[in-house]
């Protein structure tokens, strides 16, 4: 349910900036968050990155599996980097950075994808970390509320 809800909001949020504003991707960042707050939920996540990218693709790119490659690939990457640490290094900035680094190869293709050429493919792509930047800090404060209110 997290997962269609995310999509939605992305996807609202996409319609209502009428492709104006970029808007951060959202759906991914659930995704990320899921993937990496358990280690059961490998095979759940995979199939709605998969689902989610190829409707995200379908309603707005019209090449369908793009979208999901890059959300497949980046959550097993991400799960792989994060579950090669040991339990005492998932530390909070840790998982700030990962969560964030999960969104530089998709923010790539977005923007040539998107028709920004010359300096505006830097300059947008700088503009879209900005947006991403408050929502990771805010994951990451959620994950280290996690750490100390559970017992691990």
């Amino acid at each position: 349910m997290i997962y269609a809800g995310a999509w939605y909001l992305q996807d609202f949020l996409w319609v209502l900036t009428n492709g104006k504003a970029i808007v951060p991707e959202l759906f991914l960042m659930a995704l990320v968050i899921r993937a990496l707050g358990n280690e059961g939920r490998g095979v759940e996540v995979l199939w709605a990155a998969f689902l989610g990218g190829m409707l995200w693709d379908l309603r707005w790119v019209g090449f369908p599996g793009l979208s999901s490659l890059f959300y497949v690939v980046t959550i097993l990457m991400s799960r792989w980097a994060w579950f090669a640490l040991p339990q005492s290094g998932r530390t909070p900035p840790l998982f700030g950075a990962a969560l964030w680094a999960a969104f530089f190869p998709i923010s790539a293709v977005r923007n040539f994808l998107g028709g920004a050429r010359g300096a505006g493919i830097l300059t947008t792509y700088f503009l879209q970390q900005s947006y991403l930047l408050p929502l990771v800090l805010l994951a990451s404060l959620a994950y280290a509320w996690k750490l100390k209110n559970t017992d691990v």
